[in-house]
């Protein structure tokens, strides 16, 4: 029960957002509204219990002296600042994220912005190197589904979108050398005429595509 419950929970929730998308009247049309509300007071309970975890974790490897210690003080000490930083903001300027606020410029602007772009740039990585070993392309299903993320994570990019169309004829002319391949193998006339129908309907497709993107 104690799995169960949380996850009836989250999935009604979510089926019910789903439907207040499609049936924008009452009692769904002011669904979503309401569930942000929900979302911001459980949120900011979640930090509240988060930060207490974060700095009891690290003081206590500071005080046994565990390997990497010194990077538990470089944590808390960067907490504590930028946590006085933005109270000293806040009380100057009205705001931590005012226009002339330093809090904004130097901070989160210089600081904080770079470092999530790199955090989630790494993280692209990561996560198509757990894509390929999950999927091991071996199958067609597989190496349509590998390819299916990536370009997923390619159109998050900024520059994403200037090469999606050679990224999407190298797949076709890959698909069309796949079917070529497997048309080979087939020994039905069937078979081996829909393999080659395929590679060819794959060419056929590239210029139409490179039109489209």
């Amino acid at each position: 029960m104690r799995r169960e419950v949380p996850l009836a929970i989250t999935f009604i929730s979510g089926v019910a957002l789903i439907i207040a998308l499609f049936i924008p009247h009452e009692p769904f049309g002011t669904l979503e509204q309401r569930f942000n509300d929900w979302y911001i007071i459980v949120s900011g309970f979640t930090l509240i219990l988060g930060y207490d975890s974060l700095l009891l974790h690290h003081w206590g490897k500071i005080r046994r002296r565990k390997e990497g210690w010194i990077h538990s003080v470089a944590l808390i000490v960067a907490f504590f600042l930028t946590l006085a930083w933005g109270f000293y903001s806040g009380w100057r300027h009205g705001s931590p994220f005012a226009p002339q606020s330093s809090f904004l410029k130097y901070y989160y602007t210089y600081t904080l912005v770079p470092l999530q772009a790199t955090m989630f740039s790494l993280l692209a990585f990561f996560i198509a190197s757990a894509a390929y070993r999950a999927f091991r392309a071996r199958k067609l299903d597989a190496t349509l589904l590998l390819i299916a993320a990536g370009l997923v994570m390619l159109g998050r990019v900024p520059r994403g979108q200037d090469a999606a169309f050679p990224l999407a004829a190298v797949v076709l002319i890959l698909l069309a050398v796949f079917f070529l391949i497997e048309g080979r193998l087939e020994v039905s006339p069937l078979r081996r005429g829909l393999y080659f129908g395929g590679a060819l309907l794959m060419l056929l497709l590239i210029w139409p595509v490179g039109l489209y993107l």
